[in-house]
């Protein structure tokens, strides 16, 4: 029987590895992205932009829109637009959501609204969803409609 080079296999174990398949997510993205989402999100909603609302908001499967398409995204981002409707926000926490299924982050928000009360930490669950975007999938939006009623 021929014996191969030490060399030969060593080659054929090093490149073993190259042969594997993994989802790579890029840190800085996971790190930077949710916060970001956020601010777009509130942007889009001062300026009723239901469309780009539809986009920054789903699940871990993908963006509202994409699911549910225009009239349902239409219908339901416009009465989140009547909620987080501010004057002024600012973004003042940020942490992992422990023990989720995919990367998730909380985005804690202070709100000034157009009534002149201040609502504190409001929070936003924003999810690494399977196109490779945060997406966020969760407002507490309780905080803010519990502020309103006082």
């Amino acid at each position: 029987m021929k014996r191969l080079p030490i060399c030969f296999l060593l080659l054929l174990l090093t490149s073993a590895g190259a042969c594997t398949t993994r989802t790579v997510v890029d840190q800085s993205q996971l790190q930077v992205a949710p916060s970001l989402v956020v601010e777009r999100f509130l942007q889009a909603a001062n300026m009723r932009d239901l469309e780009t609302m539809g986009r920054l908001f789903g699940t871990e499967d993908g963006p509202f829109i994409d699911r549910r398409g225009r009239v349902e995204t239409e219908l339901r981002m416009d009465v989140l637009v009547e909620i987080l409707r501010h004057d002024r926000y600012q973004i003042v926490s940020e942490r992992r959501v422990a023990g989720a299924v995919a990367p998730s982050n909380r985005i804690g928000v202070d709100f000034l609204m157009p009534n002149g009360i201040t609502v504190r930490d409001v929070g936003f669950t924003v999810v690494f969803a399977s196109s490779n975007r945060w997406l966020i999938r969760e407002i507490e939006v309780d905080r803010i409609t519990e502020a309103a009623e006082e």
